[in-house]
């Protein structure tokens, strides 16, 4: 009896595609990983070991413990949930390199979508400027965090999540590959695009899993005054774009993918 229900369970959940959803900071990644889910999955699925996420507190405990950087730790839970035999859905702000995206994609679906890199660099620091909750909370000035290595790791976040290179030096020194890796790992996703063009994210979405999605808004700004002085302020709107000059290297390749497809 045991081997029958067994079966049968597997024969259940084989229904259902494997996703992992790439939530990179500020770009609608809330709104979208719920409403991928909700379009995909039944909802008690949510309460089992089939769909999980990429844990924030665990992350930072791995951290302190094994003096490893949280990424990092983030990146193995990762592997250990692709890798679960069973497991249906997973997503968070979490590095999907090359090497772990090639292992994976052919069972996997990979997902993520991306922003314009100058509104989402203001975007996230305005939102953890202005945010009340402390996880990356700061309280640094636009000018200063410019010149900062949070600023600058900041605006190579594309590079970072996709190119297999993680640190801003290595990016910086290693530019044209750094792009080029990215590019061509983003070309291994089921479903990739911009939220510039959101309707065609979701056309291929619904295309790739036979459903229709449907998007609410979630994490607005905190202090959208805030985002119109830096958009106002040209000198600074120069750096930002400086800083961001990799990143939306990469974001104008995707966008072409997603014209061409």
């Amino acid at each position: 009896m045991q081997e029958i229900l067994k079966q049968q369970s597997e024969k259940y959940l084989a229904r259902y595609p494997k996703i992992f959803f790439c939530h990179v900071p500020k770009c609608a990644g809330v709104s979208l990983s719920k409403a991928i889910y909700a379009s995909v999955y039944p909802s008690f699925l949510k309460a089992t070991r089939f769909a999980s996420y990429i844990d924030l507190k665990s992350s930072r405990v791995s951290e302190a413990l094994l003096g490893i950087d949280m990424m990092t730790a983030r990146e193995s839970q990762l592997i250990t949930h692709l890798n679960a035999e069973h497991m249906l859905y997973t997503n968070g702000h979490c590095i999907a390199r090359p090497s772990v995206v090639s292992k994976f994609y052919t069972d996997w679906y990979f997902l993520t979508i991306l922003r314009d890199p100058v509104d989402r660099f203001i975007s996230e620091f305005v939102y953890n400027k202005f945010k009340k909750t402390e996880w990356l909370k700061h309280d640094e000035d636009i000018e200063a965090y410019v010149d900062s290595a949070k600023g600058i790791s900041a605006g190579m976040t594309y590079a970072k999540y996709f190119s297999g290179f993680t640190n801003p030096q290595d990016i910086l020194a290693n530019r044209e590959a750094a792009i080029e890796s990215a590019v061509a790992n983003l070309r291994q996703f089921a479903v990739v695009g911009t939220l510039d063009n959101m309707e065609q994210w979701k056309q291929d979405f619904n295309q790739k899993f036979n459903t229709s999605i449907k998007i609410s808004s979630k994490n607005k700004s905190p202090n959208q005054g805030a985002s119109a002085d830096i958009l106002e302020n040209p000198t600074l709107m120069a750096k930002i774009n400086q800083l961001c000059e990799i990143d939306q290297a990469i974001y104008q390749q995707v966008k072409g993918i997603t014209k061409a497809a």
